[in-house]
């Protein structure tokens, strides 16, 4: 069942981040104002966000809306904003293809090598 507010807490939660430091880093990066409180209601299932809070959800995860509204079953990694990575990769691999689900897979391998820096 789609619940807005356990995918927005299992997304904060495996980046490490307190409801604290999730409200400052979103309110510095997308000059906004959501409260500590209103993300607490948002995990509680207490309230629903507007769709330009979902976005702005989305974007800071690097999710898509549809993954952040429980449409989709997995964070979709938006290939365009990555297509400079894709270009350097695919030069190292040799002339073999790598389509955008292979592109996918080596960017959720790079951000699991990567998770635990922030430490």
């Amino acid at each position: 069942m789609y619940s807005f507010g356990s995918i927005l807490k299992n997304l904060r939660t495996s980046k490490k981040l307190s409801i604290d430091q999730l409200a400052k880093q979103i309110n510095d990066k997308y000059d906004t104002k959501i409260s500590k409180s209103m993300i607490s209601r948002y995990e509680n299932n207490l309230a629903e966000p507007k769709m330009d809070i979902v976005r702005i959800f989305a974007d800071f995860f690097d999710a898509s809306p549809d993954y952040i509204m429980g449409l989709e079953e997995e964070p979709s990694i938006d290939i365009k904003k990555n297509s400079k990575a894709m270009e350097t990769i695919a030069a190292h691999l040799d002339g073999k293809e790598i389509t955008e689900e292979k592109m996918k897979d080596v960017l959720k391998y790079i951000d699991f090598i990567f998770q635990n820096d922030d430490k």
